[in-house]
C-alpha cells in the first residue's frame, strides 16, 4: 500500500503537529513523510503542498494505491477542500478511498477501551460520542449542548454517568468543566506509530466522499 492521508479537520492534538492537521504518505510498514496544515489552507495552496510530500516520500502521484481523508467534523470550507481534494485524485488516479471520522482516529491513539470522545463547536455546543462503557449512551457522533452532556454526570444518581476519561479538541471553558466533574484527559499514542496498522484496517472502495458536518447539513 502507497496511502496518502489527509486531514484537514483537526485543529488540535490528532494531528502530527500540534494546532494543525497533516498531509501522510504511508505504507503498511511506516510514515514516510509529512506535513502540517493549517485548516484555512486553500485548494490552491494544498496541490503544492501534497506534491511536496510525494517528492519527500520518494513517491510521484502514479505510485499512489489508496487515498484516505478526514471526512468530519471541522469547518465547512475545510472538509470542501480536503473531500474534493481526495475525490479528484481517486477519480483521475481510478484508486480507492476511504474517508474516516475524526473520532475514529482518535480511538485508534487511545490506550484504552473506555472513553469518551469531544470535539467543541461553539462555546455552548460540541459533538461527543462514547467508546466502551460508555458507548451506550452516545453511540454515534451527537451534536448536543455543553449543558446537557454535564447534566449526564449530576446530580448522582443512579442513572447518572460517571466521571469518565476523554480525548479530544475542546474550547478551555469545555475542558474546565469536564475537569469540574471529575474528567481526566487521556494521553495519545504517537500518530505516526498507530497510522500504518490503522490504514491497513480500512475498507476501500471507488466511491464519493461527503464531508460529515453533523448538523444535517
Amino acid at each position: 500500500m502507497h496511502t496518502l492521508f489527509l486531514d484537514i479537520a483537526s485543529h488540535g492534538s490528532a494531528g502530527l503537529t500540534t494546532g494543525s492537521g497533516f498531509l501522510v504518505c504511508s505504507t503498511e510498514e511506516r510514515v514516510l513523510a509529512h506535513r502540517a496544515i493549517d485548516h484555512r489552507i486553500g485548494d490552491h495552496e494544498l496541490v503544492p503542498l501534497m506534491e511536496d510530500v510525494l517528492r519527500e516520500a520518494g513517491w510521484s502521484y502514479k505510485d499512489l494505491t489508496h487515498l484516505v481523508c478526514v471526512i468530519g467534523p471541522g469547518g465547512f470550507t475545510s472538509l470542501r477542500v480536503g473531500v474534493s481534494c481526495i475525490n479528484t485524485l481517486s477519480w483521475s488516479l481510478k484508486i480507492p478511498s476511504a474517508g474516516i471520522h475524526l473520532s475514529d482516529l482518535y480511538a485508534a491513539r487511545v490506550p484504552t477501551t473506555s472513553f469518551l470522545w469531544l470535539h467543541s463547536t461553539k462555546r455552548t455546543e460540541l459533538f461527543v460520542r462514547g467508546f466502551g462503557s460508555v458507548s451506550q449512551e452516545w453511540p454515534q457522533p451527537t451534536h448536543i449542548t455543553i449543558e446537557d452532556l454535564l447534566a449526564k454526570f449530576h446530580p448522582p444518581t443512579t442513572y447518572s454517568l460517571q466521571p469518565t476519561t476523554y480525548v479530544g479538541e475542546l474550547l478551555p471553558e469545555h475542558r474546565a468543566a469536564m475537569e469540574g466533574i471529575g474528567g481526566q484527559s487521556l494521553p495519545l499514542r504517537p500518530l505516526s506509530d498507530i497510522l500504518p496498522p490503522f490504514l491497513i484496517s480500512l475498507t476501500y472502495q471507488t466511491q464519493v466522499l461527503q464531508p460529515w458536518y453533523g448538523r444535517g447539513w
